[in-house]
């Protein structure tokens, strides 16, 4: 995770709807460049982090943006903030609030893989299949072994029936998680589009269990 340095991170996963595997990433984390804020600052900030994620955990979106506004209102170089805050807008279905938010956040960290995944996530669910390729591309470049990532480019891919790509991207997706279930059921799909039953019923079978599993 040569990106995050020594920081270490939680994240919460969450497709964007049902029928879209497009994965996104909260950031529960606060990283500080700066001398300027305390510990306590430092202390209060990943508080607020914290619990603004457990509320978009739960639907309360509503509550989980105004704090997450407080905290880029008081700490503009907070690119997790923006990060997060881009999340919430998104489970929102405000798009384009949370492009802008995913955007300022790289206009502070161009390289941050995480910002990218979302935006380029976000990019694919609004059919924007271009956009999406060059911020995906360009987090898996960065972070090689980030399976969020190459799941969403094999999705965008399959989308476009790219299938020979998103075949690539999804193996690749297994090798470094091979436990992840959405994963799994695109490869099913995938399978089933070109024709291998058996392939597919397999993935789809994988993807049931693993899914029971991580309830």
């Amino acid at each position: 995770m040569k990106i995050l340095q020594t920081l270490e991170s939680q994240t919460y996963i969450r497709s964007i709807s049902s029928k879209s595997t497009t994965i996104f990433i909260l950031v529960l984390v606060v990283f500080f460049n700066t001398a300027s804020f305390s510990l306590a600052d430092r202390s209060e900030t990943s508080r607020l982090m914290r619990h603004a994620a457990n509320l978009s955990q739960t639907g309360k979106n509503e509550e989980a943006l105004k704090i997450f506004l407080e905290i880029t209102h008081k700490e503009p170089n907070n690119f997790y903030g923006y990060n997060n805050l881009g999340m919430v807008y998104s489970q929102m279905q405000k798009n384009d609030k949370a492009l802008n938010a995913y955007e300022k956040s790289l206009s502070i960290n161009p390289t941050f893989p995480m910002t990218l995944n979302n935006i380029g996530s976000l990019h694919m669910t609004m059919g924007h299949y271009d956009k999406a390729e060059m911020f995906l591309k360009k987090a898996s470049s960065l972070f090689g072994s980030f399976h969020l990532v190459s799941t969403n480019l094999g999705e965008l891919y399959f989308k476009q029936k790219r299938y020979s790509e998103a075949m690539t991207y999804l193996k690749k997706s297994l090798k470094d998680m091979p436990t992840f279930p959405p994963t799994h059921r695109l490869l099913g799909e995938l399978h089933q589009a070109e024709g291998r039953k058996d392939e597919a019923e397999k993935e789809f079978s994988l993807f049931n269990e693993l899914r029971l599993k991580s309830k």
